[in-house]
């Protein structure tokens, strides 16, 4: 579980990084090459942890859906991840199909879709000085999609504790905690970009 951890800390972190560096500097070189290295540590968490597949597919999916993916290193992440996806963990279709994993993976998408837009309305409300209540803080830090993760591990928690396992697909209850890990890296770097940029 340490590692996965450190996979979902390095994911957020160069997903991060990536996206300042295209949006705020323009550096196009830099975001690709950052973007593939988030996409290696995704492809390395997905690779040990069906859960992060589940959450990584999602977001993609989600973001995709709310038209974030509209860059180069976007793009390119997104096509290298969905290849290699498919071929280190063939398994999920069939979890989707077979283990129900396809409604955890439905709230999910949905959750990172509202996350997206609830995202841009409350950046909106702070370019024009509104004031911002605690819902916008909620979306601006992307709460609905870490409050599904938190739901489907407990359910996950609590489902094993009454040994009901069979035919359905189980989040880990540790995957919460990853998660959030992920979560902070992402706005870690947001928060000390300029300093992180200084150094390349």
């Amino acid at each position: 579980m340490l590692f996965d951890a450190l996979c979902y800390a390095l994911s957020g972190f160069f997903m991060k990084f990536s996206d300042e560096a295209m949006d705020t500097k323009n550096n196009k070189v830099l975001a690709i090459i950052t973007g593939l290295l988030c996409v290696f540590f995704t492809v390395l968490v997905c690779a040990t942890s069906m859960d992060a597949v589940f959450i990584f597919v999602s977001i993609l999916i989600g973001t995709a859906l709310a038209k974030k993916v509209d860059s180069i290193n976007h793009i390119i992440s997104a096509i290298i991840f969905i290849l290699l996806l498919y071929i280190i963990a063939p398994q999920f279709w069939a979890i989707l199909l077979n283990e129900f994993g396809w409604i955890w993976l439905m709230l999910c998408i949905i959750a990172a879709y509202i996350d997206e837009k609830g995202n841009d309305f409350s950046d909106n409300k702070e370019e024009n000085n509104e004031e911002v209540t605690l819902v916008d803080k909620f979306f601006k830090y992307r709460y609905a999609l870490k409050v599904t993760v938190l739901i489907i591990s407990l359910i996950g928690l609590l489902f094993r504790f009454f040994s009901i396992t069979q035919g359905i697909y189980l989040f880990n209850p540790m995957t919460f905690i990853c998660f959030y890990l992920f979560d902070l890296s992402y706005e870690f770097v947001g928060l000390y970009f300029d300093r992180f940029y200084d150094l390349f």
